[in-house]
């Protein structure tokens, strides 16, 4: 079996050079021996830069370990640890994304989209009660975040508290109008409180949503 190559150190190494072309220019020893000297920001910025690229290419293991090396310099990088913790959370890797996900929360208390993907995070192992408080946190910081009012709705669902999901998943789509799977949770908390007649309007708009968008 052919052994996996790691390539992100060539490709940091290619960066590097990119950066510092200009210095090809100049042929005296000095220049050349210091080529792949970069201040710690400019090779923060690469290893984000390629985190980034990798990110959209769908290589998640090699973009976390680009986050990973500025982690490794700046354990406390805010930015690049919810990078490694949302892209852990992508990879159903879930105790590794809890793990992350609560370090940065502790260290900005103000990052909504954070405190959602830990809520999102604790709900996926049926820990409702930490989802839900980070959840009303998220909500707290970004009051207009819809999703995060679905998965409420979804956790009140799970715990078999009917008349708090409809209340969540209303507010869904009071932020969120063409919220086709809000409508769709809609239509089946209404059919378990045996109100048949609201459950199918909310279920004929989610089909008229998802017509509409197709």
């Amino acid at each position: 079996m052919d052994a996996k190559i790691d390539l992100s150190e060539f490709t940091y190494f290619f960066h590097v050079v990119a950066r510092n072309s200009q210095k090809l220019l100049d042929k005296s020893v000095d220049a050349y021996n210091s080529l792949l000297e970069l201040d710690p920001q400019e090779a923060k910025n690469i290893h984000f830069e390629m985190g980034e690229s990798l990110e959209r290419k769908g290589d998640y293991h090699g973009a976390i370990r680009a986050y990973e090396k500025i982690v490794a310099t700046e354990p406390d990088n805010v930015a690049a640890l919810f990078r490694i913790g949302k892209l852990y959370t992508n990879l159903c890797l879930l105790v590794k994304a809890l793990e992350v996900l609560k370090k940065v929360t502790l260290l900005d208390t103000g990052f909504a989209e954070a405190f959602y993907l830990l809520g999102s995070a604790h709900f996926s192992i049926d820990e409702n009660d930490e989802a839900l408080e980070a959840l009303d946190r998220a909500i707290e910081l970004s009051p207009g975040n819809a999703e995060a009012y679905y998965k409420l709705g979804l956790i009140h669902d799970a715990m078999l508290m009917t008349d708090l999901s409809i209340e969540a998943y209303h507010k869904a789509i009071t932020f969120k109008p063409d919220f086709v799977r809000a409508y769709q949770s809609l239509g089946f908390a209404y059919e378990a409180k045996g109100m048949r007649e609201e459950a199918v309007k909310y279920f004929q708009k989610s089909l008229e949503i998802a017509e509409n968008n197709s």
